[in-house]
């Protein structure tokens, strides 16, 4: 294979070895930052469990309403984060941005809150839902046994970290074909729900609003689940540093994901209600199975397969944007340093991504996925709060900086009360949960204190560290990133 060009420069790394200095190739069009965001917007949400924005707004024309805010509301934080990743064209993401802005413990906080609430369990939690869907047409009358379900899931897991692991550029290539499936899937049950319509199938639209919750509390619930049901979009801009153009292709990706990812989910939530009653969709955890059961029992093989290769085109988007911030932070001397090296061959963070790998695959096999899944809604508001918090302030005291992308001044105030309303809906309703969370994000406190403040560690610590650092980048020819 032939090796992909980049800067090279020797240089002498701290362990006292020669380490080549390399960058990551630039190798992510408009194409592929568009296929990466339809993969990871709503992750698999509109195919497994609309239920509780139905549950909370208690009628089909209020739950429509809600689709169509929660997509707003992220096309609206899509575009503030775009317009940081604009201004720090950087791998990291949200964790560049506030060590930019606020420095290195809320950083630090962020980078380890990312790593410990969000990497892992949802590498764990997508591997498991795409050999969940894969299996299922083998046991039409039951679930898939469970060690089935994981042995699978961790292999690919495992088959797609190695894949990130050679070369971008057939990563990308495999993404467009895994997003690719996603807008399939969504697009027959769109064609199955206008067949129902031509049939005259609208008995559920009748009386549209019946029905509604009007109690602050259920409208506030229905809008926090809508609003996470196309969350994931965050991964792009951990991807910057590879984006040929950023400053142009990232927010035309947002617009056109935006665009593509609303008007299909509205179109498929009506195409439901046209073969299942909301009392049926209620009752249901895999509505998309559900559906096409009811609508035409032999195509439900193609769905649940279709769905599976959407739950991997998630992974394949989040490996390669999740081991970006951990990549960033180690080179910041946030993480050990092994962390922000480059195989040296195929310029991947592969210290990143197996790291990552080996606690995901910890909680697949652990039992302690579902735990720490409830965790992930929590550290995401806390993580928008901080990066609109970066955003504003860069606005008033550095309002110098070039920025290529700009948006109205409004929109991150008016997204800044969203969230804070929703962490309050989360401690109000789930104080157990959140406090929980907010206990495991704060010990990144003492970790800090102990890792990066404190510099004259024992003699023992330091050599054991230097070993094996020096044993990983031979093994792996790991290089120094610039």
């Amino acid at each position: 294979m032939e090796r992909p060009q980049s800067d090279i420069s020797v240089d002498e790394d701290a362990v006292g070895i020669h380490i080549e200095k390399i960058q990551m190739k630039k190798s992510i069009n408009l194409l592929h930052c568009t296929a990466i965001l339809v993969a990871v917007t709503g992750h698999v949400s509109i195919f497994i469990s609309p239920t509780m924005i139905l549950a909370n707004t208690g009628s089909v024309g209020l739950t429509l309403i809600m689709w169509i805010v929660g997509g707003f509301i992220n096309l609206s934080l899509a575009l503030c984060f775009t317009e940081l990743g604009t201004m720090f064209p950087v791998s990291g993401g949200p964790y560049v941005y506030i060590l930019n802005v606020f420095g290195p413990l809320p950083a630090f906080m962020l980078l380890w809150g990312y790593f410990l609430l969000i990497n892992g369990p949802f590498w764990a939690f997508v591997s498991y839902g795409a050999s969940v869907y894969i299996l299922q047409p083998f046991f039409p009358t039951c679930r898939p046994p469970e060690i089935g379900v994981k042995i699978l899931g961790g292999w690919i897991l495992v088959t797609f970290v190695a894949l990130n692991g050679v070369y971008m550029k057939y990563v990308t290539k495999v993404q467009t074909f895994l997003s690719s499936t996603k807008v399939i899937g969504l697009l027959l049950i769109v064609v199955c729900g206008v067949i129902q319509l031509v049939r005259g199938e609208t008995d559920h639209f009748e009386n549209i609003m019946a029905n509604s919750k009007t109690d602050l509390g259920s409208i506030s619930f229905a809008a926090f689940f809508s609003t996470f049901s196309y969350g994931g979009w965050q991964v792009i801009s951990s991807l910057m540093e590879e984006t040929k153009n950023p400053a142009r292709d990232l927010p035309r990706a947002v617009y056109i994901t935006f665009f593509i990812v609303m008007t299909v989910y509205i179109l498929t939530n009506v195409a439901f209600f046209t073969v299942l009653s909301p009392t049926e969709l209620l009752r249901s955890d895999a509505v998309a199975v559900l559906f096409m059961q009811n609508f035409y029992g032999p195509l439900t093989p193609v769905i649940t397969i279709l769905v599976g290769l959407c739950c991997i085109g998630v992974l394949n988007a989040s490996i390669m944007g999740h081991s970006r911030v951990l990549f960033a932070g180690a080179r910041n001397g946030h993480f050990p340093s092994i962390f922000g090296t480059l195989q040296t061959t195929f310029l991947t963070p592969w210290a990143a991504i197996l790291a990552i790998t080996f606690l995901a695959l910890f909680l697949l096999f652990s039992g302690g996925l579902v735990l720490f899944i409830e965790y992930i809604q929590v550290f995401s508001i806390i993580m928008t709060l901080m990066v609109l918090s970066a955003l504003l302030y860069l606005r008033r005291y550095r309002p110098e900086m070039k920025r290529p992308y700009k948006v109205n001044i409004a929109l991150p105030i008016v997204m800044l009360v969203i969230n804070f309303v929703m962490l309050l809906i989360c401690v109000i309703t789930e104080p157990t949960r959140t406090g929980m969370a907010l206990v495991l994000f704060f010990t990144g406190v003492p970790v800090y204190l102990f890792g990066v403040i404190w510099k004259s560690k024992p003699k023992s610590f330091n050599d054991i560290m230097y070993k094996t650092t020096v044993i990983l980048q031979k093994t792996f020819l790991l290089g120094k990133a610039e």
